[in-house]
């Protein structure tokens, strides 16, 4: 996924998003260690 960008928030939380411009687009949330999709890259 291009221009995917992943940040670590309050210690359990991650937030995957994309920003398009002026646009940020919240791709998923993950909490307490979830896995990303294969296709994501690391």
């Amino acid at each position: 996924m291009p221009n995917l960008r992943i940040i670590g928030f309050e210690r359990r939380v991650s937030i995957a998003f994309i920003v398009k411009g002026d646009i940020v687009e919240i791709q998923r949330i993950f909490y307490g260690g979830q896995d990303y999709p294969e296709e994501w890259p690391a």
